[in-house]
């Protein structure tokens, strides 16, 4: 076992490690610098998980920053059935519910922001509505305790991609989450699709910057009933629209979701969630697709296609009726 400094090629240390055990966590010193982790890559990449087995020869990176204050303001944007989330609806509104609070201290920047959380809620932390200055499941240092999955990633590929993907709760309760940043390290994806000098706080990464979490207990506001509606959003239907209407709705009974439509032949579309809680309505983040249509449903997938982000096609133009269950989450099909 080899540990590196930052630089990829200065030897910090060299350990000898019995296959199948764990290598030893230390704390390195350098001048002038803060010890901000050990990681598994020399483009500190991705944090290296000490609670993993030795097996073969390795080499961990230490990563070291100089202190620069942040004088950013962050922020939970996201979408669920949690309060502030719902009250967010993915960063249209940004209050005392959202922001998080700056700790005086005089060594890290550090952010914090306690919470109730429900399963399903997904969430990111950024500067503005504008999702500037992202940090999302990739800066999380962990999503487990004691073997339990409290988050998982509810999309993004690749290492930044991977960053910039939502957080989606998986254990409902009560959280506090702290968000720790060193602003001298901020570097920019600017390789990705889309990026340009105008936008490029939209692609601002940071290899050091990590996001922390404690489970403090139930939810101290759970209770509170919610409804979930779910409308069509088409190429054709809607232009892309999210169109809240009656015409574009899904009616309800005992759990059971219909829609009876007219669509045009070709007509990409999916359908998209509404989340109501007393007098609150939120954007939700539960999407009905291709994919809910069972492999074995033969008649429904007759009558529509999938596209490679697992939209739906109207397969001939005329009046459709989709049918939802809400509690296996498979979709119905029926074309006349």
């Amino acid at each position: 076992m080899t540990f590196y400094d930052s630089d990829g090629t200065t030897v910090l240390q060299t350990v000898e490690v019995e296959d199948g055990a764990l290598l030893e966590e230390y704390v390195p010193e350098k001048d002038g610098y803060t010890f901000a982790g050990w990681f598994a890559t020399p483009q500190m990449s991705h944090r290296f998980d000490f609670a993993t087995a030795i097996t073969q020869d390795t080499s961990v990176f230490a990563g070291f920053v100089s202190y620069v204050e942040d004088t950013r303001t962050f922020a939970i944007l996201g979408s669920g059935k949690s309060p502030a989330l719902m009250e967010s609806s993915w960063g249209s509104v940004i209050g005392d519910a959202q922001t998080m609070q700056k700790e005086e201290n005089a060594e890290a920047n550090i952010y914090t922001i306690t919470l109730d959380l429900e399963e399903g809620d997904e969430f990111q932390l950024a500067m503005n509505s504008a999702w500037e200055n992202q940090r999302g499941y990739g800066y999380l240092d962990t999503i487990t305790i004691d073997g339990v999955e409290y988050f998982a990633n509810s999309g993004g590929l690749g290492d930044t991609g991977v960053k910039r993907a939502n957080i989606k709760v998986k254990v409902p309760g009560n959280y506090t989450i702290t968000l720790t940043t060193y602003p001298g390290e901020d570097t920019y994806d600017t390789e990705a699709n889309g990026y340009s000098e105008d936008n490029k706080e939209n692609f601002n990464i940071n290899p050091y910057d990590r996001i922390t979490w404690t489970y403090n207990g139930e939810s101290q506001t759970s209770g509170v009933e919610v409804q979930t509606d779910y409308y069509i959003k088409g190429a054709k239907i809607t232009d892309w629209k999210d169109v809240y209407s009656d015409e574009t709705k899904f009616t309800e009974e005992n759990g059971i979701y219909t829609l009876t439509i007219t669509l045009e032949e070709g007509d990409e579309f999916m359908f998209t969630s509404l989340i109501t809680a007393e007098d609150t309505e939120s954007v939700g983040n539960e999407y009905i697709r291709y994919t809910n249509i069972a492999e074995d449903d033969a008649d429904s997938l007759s009558y529509v296609t999938g596209t490679e982000g697992a939209n739906l096609v109207a397969g001939a133009g005329g009046s459709y009726t989709f049918t939802y269950d809400s509690s296996t989450q498979v979709l119905k099909v029926a074309f006349e």
